[in-house]
């Protein structure tokens, strides 16, 4: 008879033990659906996966492949040799969680297509080795920003509306598969892009300040600008509920800047304005506080420095914003900051605490 006591719930499902079991030492995961023409080829007992499966802790897994499978959630976290993960028709994915992006120091891959619920991606700018990037055929997906991820060599995309991918090496960049493309962040910061081909979007016009004078666009009736005006920079940083977004709606005779008068930041990436003050030009960055928000404060340390990599003249003064005194744990924030990112970008802008 029952003793009234619940048995206590198995958190991961006999199938999630059993690929644990099958996968956790191997060098290589390859699974195909049963409904593939490749499922002769690479049979497994696992090619009618389904639901959310969770790859965490595989010390020695170097590539994932998995090919129309019904996953609607994949998590994948702390596989150290990973370099190389290729996604393709998973189209019930409506989530792809990549934890702690430091934890994949090796990855320099990443193929996703046929993934037709997928409608987000992040965090590339924390793949050290990212070289490669493939994001095709996933019609819900239609923004991505891939910026400041300085070793992308080479971008392959379909179906953008929003495409960011400043900072980047990028050498080619083709829109074609981007009919409905109407927002292209900081191009201008690719240096070395020399061919863009943006035929059938709805793009009319590029700003390639910082591009290669030689880089070839097509089509040739593009209205193409060169805007290379001298910018003073400003960063302003601190914690949040500091006043950096008050401050800078001050600098920039604005209210383009959320506030908020309590702690509990308003600012989710960086924000940045030009103006112009005594017929010079400057522009100010307003970055994610920290503290007081959701994001870790290794997730905030990256927006931060993704705000200063927009700037491609350089960072000519950073404001360190506090509300009252300079207390101790303004003085750990600051130094935080310092350490973290100005003594990591091997960058010494003037920084005064207002």
């Amino acid at each position: 008879m029952p003793d009234g006591k619940s048995k206590p719930r198995n958190t991961k499902s006999k199938e999630q033990e059993k690929f644990n079991t099958q996968y956790s030492k191997e060098k290589e995961i390859y699974i195909v659906g049963s409904r593939s023409i490749l499922f002769s080829f690479f049979k497994s007992e696992f090619t009618k996966l389904e639901g959310s499966l969770e790859i965490e802790g595989f010390e020695n897994l170097e590539i994932i492949n998995l090919k129309d499978l019904k996953l609607n959630s994949l998590k994948i976290n702390d596989c150290s040799q990973l370099n190389k993960v290729d996604l393709s028709e998973l189209t019930k994915l409506t989530s792809l969680y990549i934890f702690d992006l430091s934890l994949f120091p090796e990855l320099t891959s990443l193929e996703t297509s046929g993934c037709s619920q997928l409608n987000q991606i992040t965090g590339f700018s924390r793949l050290p080795k990212l070289t490669s990037l493939y994001v095709i055929n996933c019609p819900k997906l239609t923004k991505l920003d891939c910026s400041s991820t300085k070793t992308l060599t080479e971008l392959e995309v379909s179906d953008l509306e929003e495409l960011n991918c400043s900072n980047t090496s990028i050498e080619e960049l083709s829109l074609n598969l981007c009919p409905n493309i109407t927002k292209l962040d900081y191009l201008s910061n690719c240096s070395y892009l020399d061919f863009l081909d943006c035929t059938g979007s709805k793009l009319t016009s590029l700003d390639l300040s910082y591009c290669s004078k030689s880089i070839t666009v097509k089509p040739s009736d593009l209205i193409i600008t060169r805007k290379l005006e001298n910018f003073r920079n400003i960063l302003l940083v601190g914690r949040t509920g500091g006043g950096k977004s008050t401050l800078a709606n001050v600098l920039t005779d604005t209210s383009n800047f959320k506030e908020r008068a309590y702690a509990v930041s308003q600012t989710k990436n960086f924000k940045k304005i030009d103006f112009k003050w005594n017929e010079e030009n400057f522009r100010v960055v307003d970055t994610i506080g920290v503290g007081g928000t959701k994001q870790s404060t290794e997730n905030t340390l990256f927006k931060i420095a993704e705000g200063i990599l927009s700037m491609p003249e350089g960072l000519n003064h950073v404001l360190y914003v506090i509300d009252g005194r300079f207390t101790e744990e303004e003085i750990s924030t600051f130094n935080m900051i310092t350490d973290s990112i100005f003594k990591k970008l091997e960058i010494d802008p003037d920084i005064l605490i207002v």
